[in-house]
This record gives C-alpha cells, sequence and structure tokens, in this order.
C-alpha cells in the first residue's frame, strides 16, 4: 500500500515536471542541452551539495562538531580558495571537454531527450543500476590507483587531503578525474537511460561524493538507516589510512574482497562513541 502510494504522489507531481521539460526541450537543440544539461546538473550538484559543510566548517557549531570525524583537523580559508580553484579548472578544462567529446556516444546509445520522461518506477530503478555499477567499477578502478606508481603519479593528489571535506570531493588528477568518470557514466550509457534520468543520476552521484568527503558523520547519515552503504566514517578512514575501504558507495566488495579489513578491526577496539581517526 505504501508503494502505490508514493507511486501516486509521484505521479501527480510528474505532470509539471512533464510540462517544463517539454518546454525546454522545444527551446533548446539536443547537442546543448545534452551537453550544457549534464555539466550544470555537475555543477550544481556540486555546489548545492559542498556549500552546507562549508558553512559547518567555518560555523562549526555544536551539533556538527561532535559529529566531525577528525574534530581537531578542520580546513583552512587558503586550502578552500586552492581547492575551489583547482575544481574549476577540473570543471571547465577536463570534465566540460569529456562531456563534449562523449555526445556522439550518447547519441549512439540511445540516450534521448524528447518527451514522456520515463514513470517514477523506471526512474529508481535506473538510478539503483547506476548506484551499483558506478560503485562496482570505481572499487576496481580506485584499487587501480592505489598500486604504487598510479599512486605515485595521479592518486597522491586527492590525498593531499588526510582529513576531507566536502568541496575536495573531486579534486583530483586530470587522469583520475577522466578514469573514475566511466564507471559513472557507464549506468546511462549501457541502459540507454533519458536524459532527465541521466542528469538526476549526475546530481545525486556529485553529492553522494561530497557526503562521504565531508568529514561529519551524523546521526542521520545514509549508513545509519542503510547497513550496506559505506557513509563518511567509512570513507574518512581510507584518507586517514591511505589504503583500504576502497568502494565509493556501498561496502559489500570491501567485504568481499577482504578490504575493510583494518577498519573493522578498529571499530572493534576503540568504544562506539570514540572510534574516530586520529
Amino acid at each position: 500500500m505504501l508503494v502505490e502510494l508514493t507511486l501516486l504522489i509521484l505521479s501527480v507531481s510528474w505532470s509539471p515536471t512533464q510540462r517544463a521539460w517539454g518546454w525546454l526541450c522545444e527551446r533548446t537543440g539536443d547537442f546543448g542541452m545534452t551537453v550544457g544539461g549534464s555539466f550544470g546538473a555537475l555543477v550544481l550538484g556540486y555546489l548545492a551539495g559542498s556549500v552546507p559543510y562549508l558553512v559547518l566548517d567555518g560555523w562549526r557549531p555544536r551539533f556538527a562538531h561532535t559529529a566531525k570525524v577528525q574534530p581537531e583537523r578542520y580546513v583552512s580559508v587558503r586550502d578552500v580558495w586552492r581547492c575551489f580553484v583547482s575544481l574549476m579548472g577540473l570543471f571547465f578544462l577536463v570534465m566540460l571537454p569529456l562531456i563534449a567529446s562523449s555526445y556522439p556516444v550518447f547519441r549512439w546509445v540511445g540516450i534521448q531527450r524528447r518527451p514522456p520522461l520515463p514513470t517514477p518506477d523506471v526512474l529508481a530503478l535506473h538510478l539503483i543500476t547506476c548506484l551499483v555499477v558506478e560503485d562496482f567499477g570505481n572499487y576496481w578502478i580506485h584499487r587501480w590507483l592505489h598500486t604504487p606508481w598510479m599512486y605515485r603519479q595521479v592518486h597522491y593528489w586527492h590525498h593531499q587531503w588526510t582529513a576531507p571535506f566536502g568541496l575536495a570531493a573531486t579534486d583530483a588528477h586530470p587522469v583520475e578525474v577522466v578514469a573514475l568518470g566511466i564507471p559513472t557514466i557507464a549506468g546511462p550509457v549501457l541502459l540507454s537511460s533519458h536524459l532527465f534520468t541521466t542528469l538526476v543520476w549526475l546530481m545525486i552521484r556529485q553529492y553522494e561524493a561530497i557526503d562521504i568527503h565531508s568529514g561529519y558523520e551524523f546521526r542521520w547519515n545514509l549508513n545509519h538507516w542503510i547497513p550496506f552503504y559505506a557513509g563518511t566514517e567509512h570513507h574518512d578512514f581510507h584518507h586517514y589510512l591511505y589504503s583500504g575501504n576502497f568502494a565509493s558507495i556501498f561496502t559489500y566488495c570491501d567485504e568481499i574482497y577482504g578490504t575493510n579489513t583494518a577498519f573493522k578491526q578498529r571499530k572493534r577496539q576503540l568504544p562506539a562513541d570514540a572510534d574516530k581517526p586520529a
């Protein structure tokens, strides 16, 4: 009954979205809407996700400080600015050209933008599939980035932040940005998802990356409700240890391949309210 009621509510609210999307399609070319929309979703998702955490880092209210995984380590204004400049370079000099050059692939696999939009149940199914595909691909590429040569030449850039913060989620070497972009876009390409679905997915993926890099383990974080969701503490430990906990979204790959052993040992050794990296 709850599922049917949820779908009914989504269906009612879907009509205005359908009309707005149709209006946008009539006034925007296919290339501009696909490339501009994808790039806009990346930037919008990133800013919407990271700005609240930046406010908490500067304000440092008690409820946020107690949730800080590494409470003695806050990012400086100088580092925030340095990270922001680096990100703008990556967005405009790496991601935008990459998206533009991928446009023929989008057309070839059948990603289209014309109405009607996918129904809410199809949208949800595609998004869940994208999460699984991205997580599995990201896990193995991330492990590859931790091989000695790749770490020294490429992945070191991202690990300059030993106490990560939201804005630094995508701050990485251009080679890494391109490599990890493959599993991100693989889901929509394999499914030939509608462009609307693709844009929603890109925003969700951006926010998820920011969430696990935020440095805050709040009681309402998803990992407290979904046991196999990695969460902030899981990934913060990876930056603290420089190894293990390679998964980006879920924990099953780390569990299956034994790359979370050190993390689990630490969780067992420390009290529940003190299991934070020093």
